[in-house]
């Protein structure tokens, strides 16, 4: 080896013991900040990625609860407006039964009327012929059971089948206009199968 190497290998020697006492003093300084342990403002500092994370995943689900409400909200209000228009529907079919019923039912009462008030025979006998034609007939597809009792029970005035003076006859026929106000009142706002429910139903039992 040369003199010239010699000092070239010394140097070299020299550069890497300098660059392991460097190595050492990082080492020494990173396991002194160990043992003191993170400065109070790294610790949130270092959270932010947690918090940003959390806060994304609490957004998320907030938002499908959102969407689910809003989707039941919607479901909802779509089967009240399609129930509102079919009661609406059956409304409007069961118009014309409600007039046929007011009609039958003004009949009815105005007969009940003159024969509980009539002082003229032949007028009387007109109007019991009348109430009975009504309670046999016209009575029997519109009434609903208010009605049907109110009927009876002043058919057995008329009858005879109760005694009744005309005292009792008059409060009788008031009864029956009360029921009847009371019906149109109720199947004005009922279906037609609420109806049907609250209908009399007469039977070949008590036909018989």
């Amino acid at each position: 080896m040369t003199e010239t190497s010699a000092h070239e290998c010394q140097d070299l020697s020299a550069l890497r013991c300098e660059q392991i006492m460097l190595e050492n003093e990082k080492l020494k300084i990173d396991l002194a900040a160990l043992r003191r342990g993170s400065p109070w403002y790294r610790q949130p500092v270092e959270m932010v990625p947690i918090v940003t994370a959390l806060l994304a995943v609490i957004g998320f689900w907030w938002g499908v609860v959102q969407y689910k409400e809003e989707q039941n909200k919607n479901r909802e209000a779509k089967q009240a407006e399609a129930r509102r228009e079919e009661l609406e529907s059956e409304r409007q079919v069961m118009q014309p039964w409600l007039e046929t019923q007011r009609s039958t039912y003004a009949k009815a009462l105005s007969a009940a009327a003159e024969v509980a008030t009539a002082s003229d025979a032949v007028k009387r006998q007109r109007a019991i012929d009348e109430f009975w034609r009504l309670y046999q007939g016209e009575m029997i597809p519109v009434e609903t059971k208010r009605v049907s009792g109110a009927m009876i029970l002043f058919g057995r005035c008329v009858d005879k089948s109760d005694p009744c003076d005309r005292e009792e006859m008059n409060r009788r026929s008031r009864a029956l206009g009360t029921a009847i106000a009371r019906s149109m009142a109720e199947t004005a706002k009922m279906t037609y199968a609420d109806y049907v429910k609250n209908r009399f139903e007469y039977s070949m039992q008590q036909v018989n």
